[in-house]
C-alpha cells in the first residue's frame, strides 16, 4: 500500500509504543512485584484504555474530529511517558502506567475510527492488513532498538525517555492528515443484536485469555531466567514473523471473516500449553515465530469482523465496546489467576502450580474458541468518503 501521512504516522505511534509498553510488566516483574501486582499491571492495558475509548468513540463518531483527537492524545501519552521515567518503583510503574493506557484510549477511538471508515468499501481483510504490517513494522522497530540498548545499558530509564520523544513526533506527523467526513448509517435491529453476541463470545473467551497472560511473564522471569535483552529478542523474533505473515493473513480473512476469526481463537490453546514446560530462552524463540500467524489473526480477522458489524459513522463507538468488554474480562480472568497463583504456591512448587493453571487457561481457550463457531456472517453497507478541505 502507499504510505500516506496515516501510514507514516502508525509506523511511528507503533515505533514509539514499543519501545516501552511491552517490557513493563517485565520490569515490574523482575522488580519483586507481587504476583496480583503483576496481574494488574499485564491487563490494565486493556481495561484502563476500553474505558477511555468508550467516551472517546462516542465523541469522535459525533464530532468527525478523529485525526485531531489521535494526534492531540499522541503527545498526552508521550509526556507521559516522560514523567514515567523518573519513577522506577513496581507501585509507581503501575500507577503511571494506568495514566497511559488510559490516555492512549482516547487516542485509540480517534485511530480506530479513522481506520474503521477507511475501510469501507475496501477488500477490508487486506486493507487493514496493510496497516497492520505498517504498525508491525514499526513494533518491530522499536523492540530491535530496545535490544540494541538492552545489550548496551539495560536501562528502563532510556526506554522511557526514547517513547515519549518518538510519541509526540508521531503527533507531529499526523498534523499532514485531513479530517474524514463520513455519512452515518443507522444500526439495525439485527444488527445490535449480531453484535451483541460476538461482544458475549468475546468477553467469554477473554477470561481464559487473560487468566494466562500474568502466567507467560512469570514462568519467563521465575523459570526461565530471561533477561531484559533475551527478552526483548524474543519480541523481535515475534513480530518479525508477523509482519511476513500479515499479507497472506489479509488474504485468508477476506475469503472467509468467521472462519478465521474461529482458528484465531482456537490456535491460542498452544501457548499455555507450551510455556508449561519452557525451561531455556531459545524455548521462547521458537515458539515466537510460530506467534507471527496467531498475531496476525489478532490484528486483522477480529477487528474487520467487528467493522462489518458496526455500521458507518459508528465505528468509533463500536470499536470502544467491544474494547471494554474484552478488557474487563480479561482483567478478571488475569486478576483470578494472579491471586489463585499468590494462594497455591510457594517458591518449591511453584511449576506444579504454574502447570495447573496453565491447564486452566487452555482448556478454558478451546471450549470458548467453540462458541465462536455459532457467529453470524456480517457484510458491512458500502458508502462514499470524502475529505474536508
Amino acid at each position: 500500500m502507499k504510505l500516506s501521512w496515516l501510514g507514516l504516522h502508525a509506523f511511528w505511534n507503533s515505533f514509539a509504543a514499543n519501545v516501552a509498553s511491552p517490557f513493563v510488566t517485565f520490569n515490574v516483574t523482575s522488580s519483586g512485584a507481587s504476583d496480583l501486582l503483576i496481574s494488574y499491571v499485564s491487563t490494565i492495558g486493556t481495561l484502563a484504555s476500553g474505558v477511555t475509548q468508550l467516551i472517546g468513540g462516542w465523541v469522535a463518531d459525533r464530532t468527525g474530529k478523529r485525526v485531531a483527537m489521535a494526534g492531540a492524545f499522541s503527545i498526552v501519552a508521550g509526556i507521559l511517558w516522560l514523567g514515567t521515567a523518573e519513577f522506577q518503583t513496581p507501585s509507581y510503574l503501575a500507577l503511571f502506567f494506568t495514566a497511559i493506557t488510559l490516555v492512549l484510549g482516547v487516542y485509540a477511538a480517534g485511530w480506530t475510527a479513522i481506520l474503521g471508515e477507511g475501510s469501507e468499501g475496501r477488500g477490508r481483510g487486506v486493507y487493514l492488513g496493510g496497516y497492520a504490517r505498517i504498525t508491525s513494522a514499526g513494533a518491530l522497530a522499536g523492540l530491535v532498538l530496545t535490544t540494541v540498548i538492552s545489550s548496551v545499558n539495560p536501562s528502563y530509564t532510556i526506554l522511557y525517555l526514547v517513547s515519549g520523544v518518538l510519541f509526540i513526533i508521531s503527533a507531529a506527523i499526523l498534523r499532514g492528515q485531513r479530517e474524514q467526513r463520513v455519512e452515518k448509517a443507522p444500526m439495525t435491529s439485527s444488527g445490535s443484536s449480531s453484535l451483541r453476541r460476538y461482544y458475549t463470545v468475546s468477553g467469554i473467551y477473554g477470561l481464559f485469555w487473560g487468566f494466562a497472560w500474568p502466567l507467560f511473564t512469570i514462568t519467563l522471569v521465575r523459570v526461565v531466567h530471561m533477561d531484559l535483552f533475551q527478552y526483548s529478542f524474543s519480541q523481535v523474533i515475534g513480530l518479525a514473523a508477523t509482519v511476513a505473515l500479515q499479507p497472506l493473513v489479509g488474504r485468508l480473512v477476506d475469503r472467509d471473516r468467521r472462519k478465521w476469526v474461529f482458528w484465531g481463537r482456537m490456535s491460542l490453546v498452544i501457548y499455555p500449553i507450551t510455556y508449561m514446560f519452557f525451561s531455556a530462552a531459545w524455548q521462547v524463540y521458537a515458539v515466537n515465530i510460530v506467534s507471527g500467524f496467531t498475531n496476525s489473526l489478532l490484528n486483522i480477522a477480529f477487528v474487520a469482523y467487528l467493522y462489518d458489524l458496526a455500521p458507518a459513522g459508528q465505528r468509533g463507538r463500536v470499536s470502544a465496546e467491544f474494547n471494554l468488554v474484552t478488557g474487563a474480562s480479561t482483567m478478571a480472568g488475569s486478576l483470578i489467576s494472579g491471586y489463585t497463583l499468590s494462594v497455591i504456591s510457594t517458591p518449591e512448587t511453584l511449576w506444579v502450580s504454574l502447570a495447573y493453571l496453565y491447564t486452566i487457561a487452555a482448556v478454558g481457550r478451546g471450549v470458548a474458541a467453540l462458541l465462536h463457531l455459532r457467529l453470524p456472517y456480517a457484510k458491512a453497507p458500502r458508502i462514499t468518503l470524502c475529505l474536508d478541505k
